[in-house]
């Protein structure tokens, strides 16, 4: 399976037979969808929109389990950015617009565990976490792509 946004919701997409199993219109309240990710286990789609949340949203029964908000930022985005989960899907990242920073947010509890300010004079547009180590990249429009590496284990 693969699962596609737009800005009428998101998709997801049997790979074999590259048709459509379902369609989530609406996800973000008619916001468009910026990215959309598998859990590792292939149960939860985590979904970024423009309205400035993201969702973890469970495929058996289609509904939202729990939203995650920027570092407090309410109304829509103005630029597509994403959210993605840690390694060990403990925690989700969003980058926050109005700051230039990324929202770090327990992802049971949604609670804010973190804000991390990313040194950037521009909008993080991509996020990349690694699968197996505490250590993402961030890309911007000021054409730099920057790696980060978290070396302590304590929150």
């Amino acid at each position: 399976m693969y699962v596609t946004g737009s800005k009428k919701g998101y998709k997801l997409w049997d790979s074999v037979s590259n048709q459509c199993i379902t369609t989530f219109e609406k996800a973000h309240d008619s916001a468009e969808v910026c990215s959309a990710i598998f859990s590792k286990n292939s149960k939860y789609i985590l979904s970024r929109g423009k309205d400035s949340v993201a969702k973890l949203w469970e495929l058996s029964t289609g509904r939202t389990l729990v939203r995650y908000t920027g570092a407090g930022l309410s109304g829509r985005q103005v630029h597509r950015t994403q959210a993605v989960s840690h390694h060990t899907e403990d925690y989700v990242l969003l980058p926050h617009e109005r700051t230039i920073s990324l929202c770090c947010r327990d992802s049971r509890t949604a609670e804010r565990r973190n804000l991390l300010p990313l040194g950037r004079s521009t909008i993080v547009r991509c996020i990349v976490h690694s699968p197996t180590n505490p250590g993402f990249l961030t890309c911007s429009d000021g054409l730099r792509a920057r790696f980060r590496y978290r070396t302590s284990t304590t929150d």
